[in-house]
């Protein structure tokens, strides 16, 4: 039986979510959950983010694909965060976009978002990023990450 939006809500507010806070999470949910990703609530449209990603619906990945535009950087971040565990279409699609993002933070968890099964395309992204980023921090995060990809 699908969730009604205040059991949704209160579902996604856990102060320290985990994988229970999404947990019997399914198609039945999109719905509400693309309205949260208009929330005024920021960590809330985060957090639809994060539940959407582990939904195994095209409505949903396709959402999140298209949160990688956001305007907000906290849906922004979740959507970096989520990339690695879509199919690699999508986290391609969301990392050659987010690799390049103008905010640190959305551009750190996409970098820690790529693995072995992305395209060339997004490896060789992230080897521009450690061999040469403005910022060395992130340039750093791109080093570890290359060499666990590799």
């Amino acid at each position: 039986m699908p969730k009604s939006l205040s059991e949704l809500r209160e579902q996604l507010s856990d102060i320290e979510p985990d994988e229970r806070t999404y947990e019997a999470l399914g198609p039945s949910e999109v719905d509400l959950l693309l309205d949260l990703l208009d929330d005024k609530e920021d960590w809330l449209a985060a957090r639809a983010v994060h539940a959407l990603s582990r939904i195994d619906d095209e409505r949903a990945r396709q959402a999140v694909v298209s949160s990688a535009e956001s305007p907000r950087m906290e849906v922004r971040v979740a959507v970096a965060a989520s990339a690695g565990g879509l199919p690699v279409r999508d986290s391609d699609e969301i990392l050659s976009r987010l690799l390049d993002d103008p905010q640190p933070a959305v551009r750190k968890f996409a970098i820690r978002s790529t693995s072995d099964h992305n395209s060339e395309a997004v490896r060789r992204r992230i080897a521009e990023i450690a061999a040469s980023d403005a910022n060395t921090q992130l340039q750093r995060i791109a080093q570890e990450q290359e060499r666990s990809v590799s």
